[in-house]
Parts: structure tokens; sequence; C-alpha cells
């Protein structure tokens, strides 16, 4: 059930805007004391390397979501920890190296690229490591190998505490997973007001269901059957609203009202999930049979999920199959290449820059470049953080912005124990600012970065603030001409990827939509959602750009329209075909199939569909509105 509002409007515009999210306040409060207290104890302890050691790891730590299940929350902490420890140790190894130096930088780069591939925490985990063997490679030498990834990791242990102090995931009671299954049936209440006429209702729905899926199957350890009863019994209630969601399909596309009191009735259920209440008294819904019979199947599992009930989500594999696969994506993926050798290309010529300043000397350029060049070209050529482009541009303003505060601070206060207060007070600005704009997020680094540095440096405080503004629009700089300008055609190429898989998702739904199992029906049609909603962040993110990017992107727009209504109609077909209608004939939706088949192929290759004539259907057939706007779909490519 998606939707295709997808802003066209100016790129800057949309790049410079504010995000709605909301503000923590306990997670700025704990990001506060977390650097306040490392840096203290760094200044008692005499180690003020140590402490940047502790507080670097922290920074990227303070970047993490807050949301989500709690075990997810975790590893998005603790793998990033260990991955920044074994970046610390090979950046050391390769410390003050010339050519080695720029060597090992780029292989960790490269394998950085790959690994970002594979999913959030190990994109997370991937930024640790390259983050942190920078900062190995530039410092001076501190003694044991040991030393800096053991204050590292005792900074993020720290941080780990304060966090489960902040979240008590012990507390007994319903937790952020019963929250995402119980804004499932709130968006599908909100759908049921909305129609017939859903505006965003239906993509609100579709991203509630993604997330749900996610907090209850994303970064689970264990198998399925060594789940608590808790977790089992709302994996039941998310597997029991497929059938409702597939009921509101045909409800949405026709022009009639919903049945009087079913919204109500859905944010009933939601309550009881919510709460993770199995004794809510919750009367059945006496009204149109085709949701009657739905609602019925969810409210006779409140009390409890049944062991023998559908599976239509598919859980998991084992641990050991989903690394398998995780891997295999991340060495076979072509997008995963192409990011990892744009990210290793950026970081050589950066990390050559710091290791041969006599070079840039010999053409008059005498600025002093340190690790903090590196740093710039890691932190914002991040393909999951936004376009390459806009953040380029935002991190050179938001470092701009603020330089000029943080020298008159640097300058104004003396070294030492004033680095405390500013540490804590910059540290909880991050998660204020973070989800804000990567502008906003960097006014906030920033600063915080220099008085970390500014600790150990015996460089005057005015010169070390300029030259790493220097080194932040060199950074800038390079990333916008090695990882963005002479990549012209890779923006095209992901987007046409990703609707490649949402044409082959959609040939699979149709194949089942009417002579498979239910099981299998549902599983495809999740995936075919997922897919569409991948397809449509790709598309924000990609309209961040100037043209000719942002000019693609708008020109895919239509596609996505034309698919979304195209899935509504094979979805409200099979809906038909299980209430007892004529379903189509087999040839015919093997035929729609097929051409899907030649589309995503034609979109993954950058060529035009084979030409592909489709019979109009007889009169009353439940696809005869397949063919029609397949067809449309067919005029709507960009190719």
């Amino acid at each position: 059930m998606g939707a295709t509002r997808v802003d066209a409007g100016n790129w800057l515009s949309r790049a410079l805007a504010l995000s709605k999210e909301p503000v923590h306040w306990l997670d700025a409060a704990r990001t506060a004391v977390a650097f306040g207290a490392v840096v203290a104890v760094a200044l008692a302890l005499g180690e003020a390397r140590g402490g940047l050691f502790a507080a670097s790891g922290m920074v990227l730590a303070s970047m993490r979501p807050t949301t989500g299940p709690y075990r997810s929350r975790a590893l998005g902490l603790l793998v990033p920890q260990l991955a920044g420890a074994a970046g610390l140790v090979i950046g050391q190894l390769a410390d003050n190296g010339g050519w080695r130096t720029v060597l090992m930088t780029t292989a960790v780069a490269l394998l950085s690229g790959l690994l970002s591939s594979i999913g959030k925490v190990m994109s997370g985990a991937a930024l640790a490591l390259l983050f942190l063997n920078v900062i190995g490679t530039g410092l001076p030498d501190v003694g044991s190998w040991w030393f800096p990834p053991l204050c590292q990791l005792a900074g993020g242990a720290f941080f780990v505490i304060l966090a489960l102090l902040v979240w008590r995931p012990w507390r007994l009671g319903p937790g952020p997973e019963h929250r995402a299954v119980a804004e499932v049936y709130d968006r599908a209440a909100d759908l049921i007001d909305a129609a017939p006429r859903p505006a965003d209702a239906r993509l609100a729905l579709s991203m509630a269901m993604d997330a749900a899926q996610d907090a209850l199957m994303r970064h689970h350890l264990r198998r399925p059957e060594h789940w608590d009863g808790e977790t089992r019994w709302l994996v039941g209630l998310l597997n029991a609203a497929l059938p409702l969601l597939e009921a509101l399909t045909p409800l949405v596309r026709s022009a009639r009202p919903a049945p009087p009191g079913l919204p109500e009735a859905v944010r009933r259920i939601a309550g009881a999930v919510r709460g993770g209440n199995r004794h809510a008294e919750i009367p059945p819904f006496q009204g149109d049979p085709q949701f009657a019979r739905p609602y019925e199947f969810i409210r006779r599992r409140i009390p409890e999920a049944r062991p023998g009930d559908p599976d239509w989500l598919g859980l998991p594999k084992p641990l050991a199959t989903r690394a398998h696969r995780a891997a295999l994506m991340a060495v076979t993926s072509p997008e995963a290449w192409r990011y990892g050798l744009r990210l290793a290309l950026c970081m050589a010529i950066a990390s050559a820059i710091v290791e041969f300043p006599d070079v840039l000397h010999g053409l008059g350029l005498s600025t002093v470049h340190s690790l903090w060049l590196p740093l710039t070209v890691a932190v914002v050529l991040k393909p999951d953080f936004g376009s390459v482009f806009v953040r380029s541009l935002l991190r050179a303003l938001g470092t701009i912005v603020a330089t000029v505060p943080t020298l008159l601070v640097l300058v104004a206060v003396p070294r030492g124990w004033a680095a405390v207060p500013l540490a804590a007070f910059f540290g909880g600005l991050i998660p204020v600012l973070k989800d804000k704009s990567y502008a906003l997020r960097t006014v906030a680094i920033t600063p915080l970065m220099l008085f970390l540095f500014d600790m150990i440096s015996p460089t005057p405080a005015d010169e070390l603030v300029l030259a790493r503004l220097a080194d932040t629009l060199l950074g800038c700089l390079i990333v916008l001409v090695f990882g963005y300008a002479v990549w012209p055609g890779g923006r095209r190429v992901w987007i046409g990827e990703r609707f490649s898989t949402g044409f082959r998702a959609l040939a699979d739904y149709l194949d089942e939509a009417f002579t498979g199992s239910r099981d299998v029906r549902e599983r495809d049609r999740r995936a075919l959602h997922r897919s569409l909603n991948a397809a449509r962040v790709d598309l924000r993110r990609a309209q961040a750009e100037p043209p000719p990017a942002g000019r693609t992107a708008a020109a895919w727009l239509p596609v996505l329209g034309a698919l979304d209504a195209l899935v509504d109609t094979v979805t409200a077909a099979s809906v038909e075909v299980g209430g007892g209608a004529e379903p189509p004939p087999e040839q015919e939706a093997g035929a729609i199939s097929s051409y899907l088949r030649e589309m995503a192929a034609a979109v993954r290759e950058e060529r035009s569909p084979r030409t592909w004539d489709l019979p109009d259907p007889p009169s009353g057939d439940v696809l005869g509105d397949a063919v029609v706007q397949i067809r449309r779909l067919r005029r709507a490519l960009p190719l």
C-alpha cells in the first residue's frame, strides 16, 4: 500500500530544510554527562590522549539511532566500538609510514565501503573502523599498542552503561516492539478514516509495517523457537494484521466510505497491543463481513497468539545463514563495490596529501594538513547519510558557522579543566541537533572534536581552528570532485537497480496472487512493498542532488506512481478471487508477469523493453485494469 508523494520542488530548499523529529532530551543529558565525565577523568589522571581516544569512540556512538528495539540499539553501540578498536590497532601499524599509510588507509576504506552495504549496524561499524583507523595513523606515538583501543572501549562501555540506565530494558511491561506493532494498527485505522481519499495514509501504513517487521525480526541472535513468549505474541499479532491490510486495498480503490465503527475497533486493538494487555475487553465488529472476518481473526489472538498460526511474514533464518548472505552480498553487489571504490579513491587522495605535504608546498600551498582532512572525507562520503553533494556543502557550511565561536572560546578560555563543561555542552548538543539537519549536526560535532584535539595539540588554538577549517573545506572539495563529479552515472544506475528489484518483486507476487498458498502470497507482497519503499527513499535522496541527477530522479516519479497503482490493482484482484470471483486465465497473469521481468531486465541493462503485445482482457476480468496500467507503466519508463 504505497503512495507516491515525493516532493519535486527545489533541491536546495529540501537540503536546507530542518527535520521535525522530536528532541530526545534524556539522550542529550546522557551524552553530556558521558563526555564531561570522560574528559574530567582523563585530565585528573593526566592522560589527555586517553581521553581523546575514549571520546572519539563516543562521538560515533552518540550518532546512533535512539529508537527501535533495545537489542538493535545495543548492537548499534557495541559492534561499532569493537570495529573502532580494530581500526585503532590497524592505524597504529601504519603510523608515519608514508606510502604504507596511504595503502593501509585505502584498503581499510575499501573494506569499510563494502561493509556499509550490509545494514545499519554494519554501516555504523564500517564508519567507526575507518574513522578510528585515521585517528590511529595521525596521532603521536602513545607507547603500548593496546592503550588507545583500551581507552576507546572503556569510553564506549561507559556510554553503553549510561544508555542502559536511560532505556531501562529490564523493566517489565511493554517496550518499543509493542509500540511498533501498535503503530501498524493505528496507521490502518487512519487509512480506513481516510478512505476513499487515502492521500499519505497508505504510505504511512506501509512504512509502519516495515518498521514493525524490523523491530521484531532484525538483529535477533537466537533462533525463533527460543524467543520469549512476548516476542512470539507480537509476531503472531503482526502476522494476524495482514489479512485486514489486504482487505483495505479494495476499499481505498473504491469510492465507497469505510464501514462505520471499523476505525475505532481497530484502534482498540492498537491500544491493547501498545499496553501488552492480553485481557483487554475488545468486542467483535458487527459490520461488513469483508472486514469482520479478518478483524475477528485478530481479536481471537489477543489473549494468546497460537503456535500453529500461519507464518505470513517469514521468520528470520539462523544467524549463520544470515551472516553468510550478508557477506556474499557485500562482495558481490555492484553498488557496494561502486561505493567502496569511491571511498577508497577519496581516502587515498586525502591520506597522500597528509603524508606528502612537500608536494603541495611545491605548488605554493603551505598549509600543514592533518588527520582532520581524511576524517572529513570519511564522514562526508557516507551513502546512508543522504546526498553526497549536499552533505559536502552542508559540512562546509556547518564548519564555517561553528569555526568563529569555537575560535573565540578556545582563545578566551585557557586549556585544562575548562574543557570539561565545554565537552559536556557540545556533546549534549549532538542528540539535540543530529536529526534536524546535517549542517546542524556538524555545528555540534566540530567544536567538540576541536576541544578534544586542543587538549593534546601543541599548536596554538587559533592556528588549530583555522587549519581544521582549511582541512574541512579541502576534504569537502575532494569528495565533490573525486567522490561525486567523476561518477556522473552512478546515481541513475542506483535508482534503476531499485526499480528493477521492484519489477521482479511484483512479478513474483503476481505469480502467486491467484494460484499460490496464502503464506507465499503474503510474503511476496511484503517483499514487494519493502522494495517500493526502498525505491521511494532513494528517490527522495536523489532529488536532493542538483541537476542532472535531480532531474533523473524526477523522471522516475511517474514510474513509482504507476507501480503503486499496479500493485493495488493486483492486490484487489487477489482479494476478489479469494472472495469467490472468477480467477484470471493463467496465461494472462503469466504474460503480465513475464513482461514485468522483461522491464526489470531493461531497467537493469539501461535499454528499452522489447515490444510485447498484451491482449485486452475480456469484460469483467479481475485483471482488466492491470493490463491498462502496465501499458501506462511502460510509457512512464525514462528509458
